[in-house]
C-alpha cells in the first residue's frame, strides 16, 4: 500500500516539521499511545499493534483518545510494517518495543501522516482539508468489496481493513478519508440500531444476481465490483451514517465536510 500519494504530505512535513513539533510534538511520543506486544495463538507467534488511551496531559491527548480506531487504521495501512519477522525472532518484549519505536519514529510515511493529522485536527493556524460527500463516498464504497466468485458462482464478499477496492482504483490514497470511512462503517456494520450497514450491504449484493454480468469469471467479477460500488454509492443509509459520524467526530477530524 506504499504509493506516491504522500508526496504532498511529505512536502508539508519537510516545510513544517520543525514548527509543528515545537508546538505539538506527536512523532516523538508514539510510545505513549501505541502498544506493541508479541503474542502466540495455536503455536503461531504474531505482533499485536494497537492505539491505546493516552493518559498523560499533552497537546494531542484529546486528539488521540477521540481517534483510537482511526489511528489503528493509519498504523496498519500507512506505516512500514514489512520487517515484523525480525521482531518475531526476539523474545524480550522490551527489546521488541525499543526496536519497533526506533523504526516508527524514522518512518517518513507514517510521520508525514501523523504530523498532518495533528496539524489539521488541532492547530487552528493550519486549515483542514475540504471534502465533499461525493469524495467521501468514493472512498467509503471501496470497502464493500467482492474479492472473488466461488465455484458455485456465488459472490465472496467482505468488509476488510486490508482487502478492499482501494489499491486497484485509487492512484492517490486519502489516509484520513479511508480511516474515517472504515471505522465508521465497521462501527455500524453489525450493530443494528439506526444504521444497519450489514443489511444494506447484503441487500445490494443480492441485487447483483438479477443481472448476468459476464460469461468469463474475470469479467463478471470486475463488473460486479463496479456495480456494488455504485449501489453503495447511491445508498441513502450509508450517506446518512457518514454524515452522522462526521457530526459526532468533527471536532477532532483533519477535514471538513462541505456542500457540493
Amino acid at each position: 500500500m506504499k504509493q506516491p500519494f504522500l508526496s504532498t504530505l511529505i512536502l508539508s512535513l519537510v516545510i513544517s516539521l520543525g514548527y509543528s513539533q515545537s508546538k505539538c510534538d506527536i512523532v516523538n511520543h508514539y510510545e505513549d499511545f501505541i502498544s506493541i506486544e508479541k503474542s502466540n495463538y495455536n503455536g503461531r507467534d504474531f505482533i499485536t499493534l494497537n492505539a491505546v488511551k493516552h493518559d498523560k496531559e499533552s497537546c494531542f491527548s484529546e486528539l488521540v483518545n477521540a481517534n483510537l480506531n482511526l489511528i489503528d487504521y493509519l498504523l496498519e495501512n500507512f506505516s512500514m510494517n514489512e520487517n515484523q519477522s525480525n521482531l518475531l525472532a526476539l523474545n524480550d518484549n522490551n527489546e521488541i518495543s525499543r526496536i519497533y519505536f526506533q523504526r516508527l519514529t524514522n518512518d517518513s510515511m507514517f510521520n508525514a501522516v501523523m504530523v498532518d493529522f495533528a496539524n489539521k485536527s488541532i492547530d487552528e493556524a493550519t486549515p483542514k482539508d475540504s471534502v465533499s460527500m461525493d469524495k467521501l463516498l468514493n472512498t467509503a464504497v471501496k470497502f464493500f468489496y467482492i474479492p472473488d466468485i466461488n465455484n458455485d458462482g456465488h459472490y465472496m464478499v467482505k468488509i476488510c481493513i486490508g482487502i478492499n477496492g482501494l489499491r486497484h482504483t485509487e492512484s492517490e490514497r486519502e489516509p484520513f478519508l479511508e480511516a474515517f470511512s472504515f471505522t465508521s462503517i465497521w462501527k455500524h456494520y453489525m450493530g443494528g440500531g439506526e444504521f444497519s450497514i450489514y443489511d444494506e450491504f447484503v441487500n445490494n449484493v443480492k441485487q447483483l444476481y438479477k443481472l448476468n454480468l459476464g460469461v468469463e469469471k474475470e469479467e463478471q467479477l470486475l463488473r460486479a465490483q463496479g456495480a456494488l460500488f455504485m449501489l453503495m454509492r447511491n445508498n441513502d443509509l450509508l450517506k446518512d451514517m457518514l454524515k452522522s459520524e462526521y457530526e459526532k467526530q468533527k471536532a477532532f477530524l483533519p477535514f471538513v465536510l462541505v456542500s457540493e
